[in-house]
């Protein structure tokens, strides 16, 4: 089973406008509302795919209670820890025509103490029975830059690998206790290691990084593919099939989710990231995180070119 972990869960509400502008009223087209966080993501995709998956972390309130209510009807399981305060929603606009995307994110709860407390006894729970856990996500901004790092280090003392996946200070302190896995896309790259001039420049970076014990880095460049490092080879997917995009939202979850479906099974690491990539871009294809249509996966993930790289 793959565990994800997402401490500032939220919902999700998504809308199509047509000719928005800063003033007046709009009427949306369209709306869709899913519970949202990149593990919860993450989660959504592993359960279409097929991967047995459960998502825990930290929900509050009454949003809190309909995050859970919404992952029940997607037959998505999960576990969380209950707080007062209330989990977060956010919104998101899109404008077919103008190609408009505005994305309003909400703080997220103060997490009490207490609810740290009760996220490591369920770690301590869950954990243990799986093969990763994915932390992702950032959580709320006044949370201690070093929460990743303690929750990697103890949920590695019951031998299971670790995916990472947020950014700033709490990407910065989690590579401290050595994920196996960590998936930046290139703004959060370059806030971790400063400003990247060439693929070159990139890989050497990126090898740094290896060399405090990140065994795989994918590095997302959105249309432009990715870049990768895995068992000291590296890679480059130097661009993306051509698609036509509805939202990006989630590609990156989407990503991850699809990267481990594979390599938890034993893929080699260029198909599990090809697999990965394909998924991410139908993701984008659809209004909804971590939504896809598997046999255009599976076409996509034909069309994607990895090359390895000496350096």
């Amino acid at each position: 089973m793959i565990l994800t972990v997402t401490l500032n869960p939220s919902i999700d509400k998504s809308y199509i406008v047509q000719n928005f502008k800063l003033n007046g009223i709009h009427r949306a087209q369209k709306m869709m509302a899913l519970p949202g966080g990149k593990g919860i993501n993450v989660s959504r995709v592993l359960h279409s795919l097929g991967v047995p998956t459960k998502a825990t972390g930290i929900v509050g309130g009454f949003t809190g209670k309909k995050i859970e209510k919404f992952l029940k009807k997607e037959s998505v399981p999960y576990s969380f820890v209950q707080i007062r305060a209330e989990s977060r929603t956010n919104i998101l606009i899109l404008d077919e025509f103008s190609d408009m995307h505005c994305e309003i994110n909400e703080q997220g709860p103060s997490i009490p103490v207490g609810a740290w407390d009760r996220l490591y006894i369920k770690l301590k729970d869950l954990a243990p029975s799986c093969s990763w856990v994915v932390f992702a996500g950032s959580p709320p901004s006044e949370t201690s830059p070093q929460i990743y790092y303690r929750l990697i280090k103890q949920v590695q003392e019951y031998g299971v690998k670790v995916a990472l996946d947020t950014r700033g200070k709490w990407l910065e302190e989690g590579i401290k206790a050595k994920p196996n896995f960590i998936k930046p896309n290139w703004d959060e790259f370059q806030e971790l290691v400063g400003p990247v001039h060439s693929t070159v420049h990139a890989f050497q970076q990126a090898r740094r990084i290896e060399a405090r014990g990140v065994d795989t880095i994918i590095i997302s460049t959105g249309s432009n593919g990715a870049l990768a490092i895995h068992d000291g080879q590296s890679y480059c997917v130097r661009s993306l099939p051509k698609i036509e995009v509805v939202s990006p939202v989630g590609s990156g979850d989407s990503l991850v989710a699809g990267f481990l479906a594979k390599f938890r099974n034993g893929s080699d690491f260029p198909e599990a990231l090809r697999h990965g990539l394909a998924l991410g871009c139908s993701n984008a294809t659809n209004f909804g995180a971590g939504l896809f249509d598997l046999e255009e996966v599976n076409s996509l993930s034909q069309q994607i070119d990895l090359d390895e790289l000496p350096y």
